[in-house]
């Protein structure tokens, strides 16, 4: 498996107009798993370096999204953790396609302008809306075949975080760990690594 995804010169010229970035969440910002104390309440884990990568294009003026077909506090919690609107978490979502295009709409940009990550069946529509469509290495076959960026990283594991240092690349020719004109965020808490124990929706 190659270090860095595979990107074509068409390619690179779609994410050069890449201006927002929508989200899935399990199997995307968590490697999918569900994991419930006796009491029912659940727990994620996400990356914090994703989490950096995130920041840094939020900085950066990008839109951030995200699209979930589930409810979890622990969502909510961790997108404001980000500083993800909370107009732009869209959880409980059955219809993905026409959650794109609300944010969409939301942020004034059409599809072209927008990448999508997804790793399962229910993100196919999505993906295939956006500009580019993006996959973690460990996504299921089709929605791996159906994208146009197979990224090398797993979900929950430094895919989001790939694609962010590919769009700062891209974007502004500078190398993806030292991005140059970019504040530096505060230093990550403690929340960015160990599950967060909240109740479900």
């Amino acid at each position: 498996m190659p270090a860095n995804p595979i990107v074509p010169d068409d390619l690179r010229t779609k994410l050069s107009r890449i201006r927002g970035i929508v989200l899935d969440v399990d199997g995307v910002l968590t490697d999918g798993s569900m994991t419930f104390d006796e009491n029912g309440r659940e727990w994620k884990t996400f990356d914090v370096k994703d989490g950096l990568g995130l920041v840094l294009l939020r900085d950066l003026g990008y839109r951030l999204g995200v699209i979930s077909s589930r409810s979890s506090k622990v969502v909510a919690y961790r997108c404001a953790e980000l500083k993800i609107p909370e107009e732009c978490v869209l959880q409980g979502e059955r219809d993905k396609v026409a959650a794109f295009d609300l944010l969409a709409k939301r942020w004034s940009l059409d599809a072209f302008e927008i990448v999508a990550v997804g790793d399962d069946l229910p993100d196919l529509g999505m993906l295939r809306r956006a500009g580019v469509g993006a996959a973690p290495s460990d996504a299921v076959q089709i929605v791996r075949e159906a994208a146009a960026l197979q990224l090398t990283k797993p979900g929950g594991a430094g895919a989001v975080r790939e694609l962010c240092d590919l769009i700062l690349e891209v974007r502004r020719g500078a190398r993806a760990d030292r991005p140059a004109a970019v504040e530096q965020p505060q230093e990550p808490g403690d929340g960015d690594v160990i599950p967060f124990p909240f109740g479900r929706n």
